[in-house]
This record gives C-alpha cells, structure tokens and sequence, in this order.
C-alpha cells in the first residue's frame, strides 16, 4: 500500500470513535438522557466556511506538508470516502454504520474545514473546525460529549486492502477550555503487529462550533503526555475560534 493508504488506516479507526457522536441523536440518546448536562454556551456563533478554513489554516501550521480543506472539498471527498469506507469489513456491525454515517456525513448546515499533517515516519495529525447552523447536528454533538459514552465500539476490528486492524478503544480523563471536552485513545494492532502509540482524538464544543485534534502516532508516549498536547492544542483552537467569531 501507499504511505497514504498507512495512515488513511488509523484515521478510519478515529472516525469511529466520532462516529459514535454522529449517531447519538438516535439510539444512543435514550442512554444518555439522564447524563449530567454541563451549561451550553451559544457566546460563540457558528463561524463561516471562510472562517473556519482559515482558522483550520492556522492550526495546521506552515509546514510543506500541510494539506487544508475547505467545506467545498471536504463535500467533494464525500464520495471517496464512502467507496474506502464500503471496502471496509468491521466488526461489530454497529460500529461499520457508526463509520459510514460519520464518513459520508452530510455536511450541509455545517461550516467545516480540516489540515492534515502527515509525518516521513508515517505519523499523521488532524484539525477540524466546523461550525454548526444546523441546531439539530449541533446537539447531537452535545449529546455524545455530555454521555461519553462509545455505544459498543470499545474493541472491533477492520479489513481493508489486504489490511487488518484490530482496535481497543477507551474514554480519556481531559479537561479544557471548551464547553464540552471528550477525548478517546484506541490501540491498534495491523496485520496482528501492535502500532505503537496508537490515535488519540479529542473533541470540544465551542458555543455553535465544534473544534477536534487527532494525533496517530507511531511511537510509544505516555497517556498523560499525550491528554496534555491534546488538551493543549485543543485550547488553542478553541481561542482561534473565538477570535475568528467576533
């Protein structure tokens, strides 16, 4: 496969994680109905596409290597992420919906834009930034950030291209200067060889916007080293959108 192919791997076993979030305004509502709701701020308007990109721009740094989309090409993409995704053999069956939902989502309401930084050694990192004026999207967003809850996905298992991966997924203590903050670590094992370092996500609402990092690494760190970049990269974006907003 190509060093693309490598990476696109783990990105996919992140998408599952947040696709659990996508889908949790349907079956994963009912259980978490009764969760403690922190106090929604709306302080922070959704920011324009143009806003976003540039705010995405920003996050992902100067480096030549610096890839940013724009909703526009985030929209195109749609359709090739769908043909990688429906190539996927997961297991269990509702995390392969959690991806295929969250992959070919339907960005219409949202404002998004995302950098993508791809390592020599094959490590990559993600920024998104998406504004929401699509109310319903938003609180599904709220929801899964309020549950934490990853609705069965902690262990499954994915099959692509002559590639196999394995994963063990878990909810991070992280705590930051968004409304809402949730961040996941999944382990991963390719073609029954451990990947070290594994993904780590996190995911914060900020007032009608929704900021995430993603670091897949290919190096062992230790977890509370990589919640603090996380959650520190995190506060960043989330004082780049407010800025961007006003």
């Amino acid at each position: 496969m190509k060093k693309r192919s490598l990476w696109v791997l783990p990105v996919a076993v992140a998408l599952t994680l947040t696709g659990c979030s996508s889908n949790s305004g349907t079956e994963g509502a009912a259980g978490s109905s009764e969760a403690p709701q922190e106090q929604e701020s709306t302080a922070v308007p959704a920011l324009t596409a143009e806003q976003a990109a540039a705010v995405a721009k920003t996050l992902g740094g100067d480096e030549p290597n610096v890839q940013v989309l724009d909703s526009a090409a985030l929209s195109a993409s749609v359709e090739s992420a769908k043909g990688l995704i429906d190539q996927m053999e997961i297991e269990p069956a509702q995390c392969a919906e959690y991806v295929a939902q969250q992959g070919t989502q339907d960005l219409d309401g949202v404002n998004m834009a995302a950098a993508i930084v791809v390592g020599e050694a094959g490590e990559s990192s993600s920024y998104s930034v998406a504004g929401y004026e699509d109310a319903a999207k938003l609180e599904a967003i709220n929801k899964m950030a309020d549950a934490k809850d990853l609705q069965g996905c902690e262990d499954f298992s994915m099959k692509v291209a002559g590639q196999e991966v394995s994963a063990s997924a878990k909810i991070l203590d992280a705590e930051s200067d968004a409304d809402k903050t949730i961040a996941t670590h999944t382990a991963m094992t390719m073609n029954g060889a451990e990947v070290p370092g594994g993904s780590y996500q996190i995911q914060g609402v900020v007032g009608d916007n929704v900021v995430a990092v993603s670091h897949t690494q290919t190096t062992e760190q230790s977890e509370d080293e990589a919640v603090k970049t996380l959650v520190d990269e995190l506060n960043k974006a989330v004082a780049e959108v407010k800025v961007a907003a006003k």
